[in-house]
């Protein structure tokens, strides 16, 4: 068969694979799938059963010579695709591959034609663009798709499964998937010689210890059979509880090894690749053409390199731990848990650990009227506890029996941190899929700001005695993005005012200290500023309200912030300078364009968030996601954003209208319906931007200098009626200059243009008409409709002056009184209109109009 397309996958391919050749086959239209020579066995019998629907071919009957483009799902090993091997070798091929396991890209793929996703499944990410691209697809492929999604997530069980795994599977059946098939091929019943190999795998079973984890290794050798190795791996974790397992099976002189691990400490993709194989941390498989015995020697050789260094501790424990004295009233301890948002707290004295006590028996205690009653009454006297060194899977097996949901972190019997349900939750996490560049170094970059040098070390000279200095906000963002010039904004888990004040002096600057908001302001050299701030976490005792502020460490500094963008750190301390500090995926969200809030009460909190949002998607040409724009349109609809000061919201209405692409925030205001909560006659459509854009340009043209923050209140207000733009502006608290030109603006300038447009007026009438109102209101008028007297005000009349003055007339033998006034407008009206041309014509004009006084 010719085809100068083929679409293929690994050997012993599984319903992922098969899922993404098809979902890949609608991105490139007649190209060809090409099915590999093995199938694993639920996979085979979907196939068998649908061929003729499918309409996908064996790789054995393709004429290898005839394709040009090679389309590879699932891999990027080209030993892994059988017949094709050759095919993906040869540079005068076109190779284009999608894959989700993480492997690094070998020779024969380069990075511009390599689609590479972080989702539990392929199938996710390519369900993800047709989806967007609004394909069509058949009711037997949204089936496939479904089992793919299914099988690489355990039916969205798996750690790495996300949101968008599931809404892919809600895709699939809102296009026809069919449930009854998606059961019948997902549970597949062993046949009778997989039962038999089952039970040899049992009876083979080992246990390889390695830095303290147990991984269980199960090896057999078997006759020709139709045997699904990965479903025999499923049932042995299920049947040995194992929390890392190697499969290794002999058939037809092949090893097939499958590896599952559910430890974060080790790498399954790691322990399959001396076999030849790949995958990622938690699922990987090889194909070995070797012995049963190399391949088991092999695992046993690779266990040490595969197996991480198990997280600490001391490395994800939350800092300081927040705790109450054993003295203090049951009610002030629910105080603490709710401020901070916590399910219990400890209970300390003199730093060291004496008890805990859950929010629940709080809770009870106030119940009973014992809210004044103390801590010590009600607390735990014998809580978990730990030290810096114990590592993760301990912590998981003491949280498991823990009342409390917390484990004390103890130095020398002092308390120096703790370990909560959240923070084991995030590092596995983290553990099993690092975050795209979580151990990033942003030191190259810092260090290539030759301006800032001196800077950088004069803060690592300084930063010994604290925590945690760092870099911080939409600074780090900047970094990121490739700009040059930002803010120089650091935050210090410590006392920010005396850091500052060592930093003024290794710098030769001074200080600005403001002791009682914990900040300061470092000058230094020509121009430069160092702004430093001490880490703090927020409160909000209302929507709206401003916030309360109390010392924290960085992750909870950051967590206050507005978006995961601007949620990031830099470390600017000499041990770990540039180390990006990363909690929330700003930078996965800054690679994706997205706009995402920290957690679900952030625009309640501060519904100015929500303009930042509108004005970054514009600035950036990022996007919110979709919950982040939920958040922000139930907000609206909850009438928060009318409870903001009226100041505030003039400064975020003039940020947003002084972006150079403020059309496209307007019109996202009113996608979110902000416009009617700023006023219900409030203009944010098409017209506006277009009427924004013409006002823009004129002012531009006729170098007028109007603020575009002005023009675009303008703009806005268009439908108003006078009375409800002055009460507008009022409330705005827009001074009272710029007010009056808005106003003039909107009520003026259409009255200017209507007159223009019905009658013809002198060049002294046009000036008269506009002149009291310059230069919105005729600027306004001219936007509004495009008449050639306005052009001619602003090009040729605005600037129209007399040469001579009032002095002038006192040396004429006028005397003061209210006709040298009369006298003067006469002559400037004359002037307009072309019957004076300089000062003597003006002195004989004025001579004239004096002799007939």
């Amino acid at each position: 068969m010719r085809a100068e397309t083929v679409i293929a996958t690994h050997s012993n391919a599984d319903f992922d694979a098969f899922a993404s050749m098809l979902a890949v086959r609608r991105l490139y239209p007649g190209a060809v799938v090409a099915l590999p020579g093995s199938l694993a066995r639920n996979v085979r019998e979907f196939y068998r059963l649908h061929a003729d629907e499918l309409d996908v071919t064996e790789t054995a009957r393709l004429e290898l010579d005839a394709i040009e483009r090679l389309v590879v799902v699932e891999t990027v090993h080209a030993s892994r695709l059988g017949d094709l091997v050759p095919v993906a070798l040869d540079p005068q091929v076109e190779k284009v591959v999608f894959d989700h396991h993480g492997d690094e890209l070998p020779d024969w793929v380069t990075p511009e034609t390599a689609v590479l996703s972080e989702d539990a499944a392929l199938t996710t990410t390519l369900v993800g663009v047709l989806a967007e691209r609004e394909l069509a697809v058949t009711p037997l492929e949204a089936t496939v798709f479904a089992l793919g999604i299914h099988e690489d997530t355990g039916s969205l069980t798996y750690a790495a499964t996300t949101r968008r795994d599931a809404d892919a599977l809600a895709w699939c059946l809102h296009h026809g998937a069919r449930q009854d098939e998606v059961s019948t091929y997902l549970h597949t019943t062993l046949a009778p010689e997989e039962r038999e190999l089952l039970a040899s795998l049992l009876e083979s079973l080992e246990t390889e210890e390695v830095a303290g984890l147990e991984v269980v290794l199960a090896a057999a050798s078997s006759a020709p059979a139709d045997a699904s190795v990965s479903t025999l791996a499923h049932k042995l974790v299920d049947l040995t509880e194992a929390r890392a397992l190697v499969c290794l099976v002999e058939m037809d002189g092949r090893v097939f090894c499958v590896v599952r691990s559910q430890a974060p400490e080790l790498d399954a993709a790691a322990l399959a690749a001396p076999l030849g194989g790949g995958g990622h941390s938690r699922a990987a498989s090889a194909t070995f053409k070797g012995s049963l015995d190399e391949a088991r020697q092999r695992i046993r050789e690779t266990l040490a390199q595969a197996v991480r260094e198990p997280v600490r501790a001391g490395e994800i424990m939350s800092r300081p731990a927040r705790s109450v004295g054993p003295d203090e009233t049951v009610a002030s301890a629910m105080v603490v848990c709710q401020r901070y948002g916590q399910s219990g707290i400890l209970v300390v004295e003199d730093e060291r650990l004496v008890g805990a006590v859950t929010r629940e028996d709080l809770d009870k205690a106030i119940g009973h009227d014992l809210a004044h009653a103390p801590v010590k009454g009600i607390m735990n006297s014998h809580p978990a506890s730990c030290d810096e060194a114990t590592p993760l899977g301990e912590l998981q097996r003491r949280l498991a029996g823990s009342t409390d949901g917390r484990i004390a972190v103890l130095r020398d019997d002092r308390v120096v941190g703790v370990v909560t349900r959240s923070d084991v939750l995030r590092a596995l996490g983290a553990a099993a899929e690092p975050e795209a560049g979580e151990e990033r170094s942003l030191a190259d970059e810092l260090l290539s700001l030759d301006h800032l040098a001196p800077v950088w070390e004069a803060v690592s000279a300084v930063s010994e005695d604290y925590d945690g200095v760092y870099l911080v906000g939409g600074t780090v963002r900047d970094i990121l993005l490739g700009e040059r010039s930002f803010d120089v904004d650091v935050a210090v888990e410590g006392d920010a005012v005396a850091f500052a004040e060592a930093l003024g002096e290794a710098l030769g600057g001074r200080v600005k200290a403001h002791r009682k908001f914990g900040t300061a302001v470092v000058l230094h050299g020509d121009g430069g500023r160092v702004d430093v701030v001490t880490a703090r976490t927020e409160f909000y005792d209302a929507p709206a309200a401003l916030p309360t502020v109390e010392h924290a460490t960085i992750r909870e500094d950051l967590f206050r912030r507005d978006f995961t963008i601007n949620a990031m750190a830099v470390s600017l301390k000499g041990e770990d300078f540039g180390r990006l500090v990363d909690p929330f995926g700003g930078r996965r969200d800054l690679e994706n364009r997205t706009i995402r809030v920290l957690h679900n009460l952030s625009f309640i909190d501060d519904p100015t968030r929500i303009f930042r949002a509108v004005r970054y998607e514009s600035r950036l040409g990022f996007a919110m996601n979709d919950h982040t724009a939920r958040l922000a349109r139930g907000t609206v609809e909850m009438g928060l954003v009318g409870d903001l000061s009226s100041a505030r919201l003039r400064d975020e209405l003039a940020a947003l209208l002084k972006e150079e692409d403020a059309g496209t925030s307007i019109r996202r205001l009113a996608e979110l319906g902000v416009d009617r909560a700023i006023h219900p006659h409030l203009a944010a459509d098409e017209g506006t931007v277009e009427l924004l854009d013409r006002l823009r340009a004129l002012n531009s043209e006729f170098h007028l200098g109007i603020p575009a923050w002005r023009l675009g209140l303008e703009a806005l207000a268009r439908r108003m009626s006078p009375d409800e733009v002055y009460d507008w502006l009022e409330r705005l608290r827009v001074r009272r200059s710029d007010a009056e030109q808005v106003a003039a603006a909107v009520t003026v300038g259409p009255k200017i243009a209507e007159r223009l447009e019905s009658e013809r007026v002198d060049a002294a009438e046009l000036v008269a008409m506009a002149e009291p109102y310059d230069p919105d209101a005729p600027l306004f008028a001219l936007a509004t409709k495009d008449l050639e007297p306005l052009r001619t005000y602003f090009r040729d009349l605005r600037g129209v002056r007399l040469a001579i003055t009032g002095a002038d007339l006192a040396e004429l033998g006028l005397r003061e009184s209210p006709r040298v006034g009369e006298i003067l407008g006469e002559l400037r009206r004359r002037k307009l209109n072309g019957e004076l041309d300089g000062r003597a014509s003006e002195l004989v004009a004025a001579k004239e109009l004096i002799a007939a006084t």
